[in-house]
């Protein structure tokens, strides 16, 4: 299960277990309902556990999905090592009116969040 903790002005996410896509989609639906139980508009998830390789298949369908279950309304931050970083997903999400971005360091992601670690 991934740690979701709320920090007051957003909501943080660690993710623990490994990579599958069924994992992600689920994962999607959680963190959603997390952030709308929560009243959360900003999210920050450290992904710096995640090992790849994930597709670019699988990160278009990611994006889809973030887009159809998080929607505009929650600007997301992902911060993934810099190997795992394609810009595929994003892409999508971004293309789809989607607010999200993906980082390889807390502090940029903090930043562009505009909200205190």
């Amino acid at each position: 299960m991934p740690i979701f903790e709320n920090r007051g002005s957003y909501l943080f996410v660690k993710i623990t277990e490994p990579y599958s896509l069924q994992w992600a989609f689920f994962f999607l639906r959680e963190f959603a309902e997390t952030c709308n139980r929560e009243h959360l508009e900003k999210a920050l998830i450290d992904g710096l556990n995640l090992e790849g390789p994930i597709s670019i298949w699988d990160r278009y369908q990611i994006g889809q999905e973030f887009v159809r279950v998080v929607g505009p309304a929650i600007k997301v931050a992902l911060i993934v090592k810099r190997d795992l970083i394609d810009l595929t997903m994003e892409n999508v999400v971004v293309n789809r009116r989607g607010n999200f971005k993906v980082f390889h360091e807390m502090e940029s992601a903090l930043k562009w969040l505009d909200v205190e670690k």
